[in-house]
């Protein structure tokens, strides 16, 4: 009598194969594009001021990091978007089996099959030839080819639920490539928008940062070794002398912090604008020294806080 056989080293190391890559594949995907919408954010908040995002060596946790603020929402809108969807598809078709042959409800899913054809192929030619389309704004060329992926399906869907009635009915192959193309359309818009929400974002926390600079209660306070001839308007130099044993003698205040790395700082102006985009980077070594005072209260000194003043920040105001 033979004894069952065991099962082959390589059935268990295919078994092992398969669920690593079930699980790695997910996971990879995920930091990709988590690490990509957390750079695209960060460009376009350094852009703001002048940087390169290049200089400061971010790791990829750092942008996956930064990620999350960007994707939080975006993940929150695409929630709601996708419940309302299942919500219409449930009962539109109860509707639609309700209508019967309704002619008006023929007529619907036709409007429908066709306007997602002309928003398709809008989005399709704005991408492939724009000379040759409608002139969309940007943000509108990946929500036209999502909306049309959708009311095509949508369209198509309804008519078939009013050919077939109560009758059950199998999927057909056209279906299923109508729905291989409407969530690759779907995809491709989504990331799109999403690119454009993390530049906007980027965009967004660097102006909110800058409108801050002014009443910050964190300021800096730079000591070097040699004169940085920074602009005499936006920084105060004040010169520290040649005294005996003294290695710094130039020393710059009106500073704030925009990125603090191991082995550098970019310090910017308190009156920092878009047309006085001055900023400073400066390495960490013997050549320079940065002290932060936590000056409590600053923003309550409404003299001193005031944007018109001749001082170049409030902490350097008379009391």
């Amino acid at each position: 009598m033979s004894t069952p056989s065991s099962p082959t080293p390589t059935i268990a190391v295919d078994k092992w194969i398969g669920v690593v890559a079930g699980v790695v594949a997910p996971t990879t995907v995920i930091t990709g594009l988590c690490y990509y919408f957390g750079f695209v954010s960060a460009r376009a908040y350094f852009a703001y001021f002048g940087v390169d995002t290049d200089s400061f060596q971010y790791s990829t946790a750092d942008y996956v990091l930064r990620s999350v603020s960007v994707l939080y929402p975006v993940l929150v809108i695409a929630l709601v978007v996708v419940c309302s969807l299942f919500a219409i598809h449930v009962y539109g078709r109860r509707a639609l089996r309700k209508a019967g042959g309704s002619r008006l409800a023929h007529r619907g899913g036709w409007a429908g099959t066709v306007a997602g054809t002309i928003l398709t192929a809008l989005a399709v030619l704005g991408v492939v030839a724009p000379r040759f389309s409608v002139q969309l704004p940007t943000a509108l060329i990946p929500v036209a080819l999502a909306a049309g992926a959708l009311l095509i399906v949508a369209g198509s869907e309804a008519l078939a639920v009013l050919r077939s009635g109560d009758a059950p009915r199998s999927v057909t192959p056209a279906e299923r490539s109508l729905w291989v193309f409407a969530g690759t359309a779907i995809v491709l818009a989504s990331f799109w928008l999403t690119n454009i929400f993390a530049n906007w974002y980027g965009e967004l926390q660097a102006r909110k940062y800058v409108a801050d600079l002014w009443d910050k209660e964190t300021v800096v306070t730079l000591d070097t070794t040699e004169p940085l001839f920074a602009p005499s308007n936006l920084v105060l130099e004040t010169p520290l002398g040649t005294q005996p044993g003294q290695r710094f003698t130039h020393r710059y205040e009106c500073l704030r912090t925009l990125v603090v790395r191991p082995d550098r700082w970019v310090l910017v102006p308190a009156r920092w604008t878009v047309q006085n985009g001055y900023s400073l980077v400066i390495p960490i070594d013997d050549s320079s020294r940065i002290s932060l005072t936590k000056l409590d209260g600053l923003s309550d000194n409404k003299d001193a806080t005031k944007w018109e003043s001749p001082w170049q920040c409030p902490e350097i105001a008379p009391l």
